[in-house]
């Protein structure tokens, strides 16, 4: 299964791509940690669903932009989290 990850703003903007994922019947995993100095948290997801689709369903958050920016095709420890203002 693909590995994919990201960093969030908050526990609360992921609490909401989960709503969104789980309501578009994407089956996913989920592990990581919120960092302990700011309510950032760093996510790992594996999914079948393709990566353009996970960040669909992250544009559908509201504040889901830095979700969107540093989500890679990557484990965790190989993603940098630095946010692409391009995407």
């Amino acid at each position: 299964m693909p590995i994919y990850s990201f960093r969030a703003e908050c526990q609360a903007d992921l609490d909401q791509l989960v709503r969104k994922l789980r309501s578009s019947a994407i089956h996913c995993f989920m592990s990581g940690a919120q960092d302990k100095q700011f309510p950032d948290c760093e996510v790992e997801l594996e999914t079948d669903a393709p990566l353009e689709t996970i960040r669909n369903s992250m544009r559908a958050v509201e504040d889901g932009h830095v979700m969107v920016q540093t989500l890679r095709a990557c484990p965790l420890a190989e993603n940098s989290l630095e946010r692409d203002y391009g995407v």
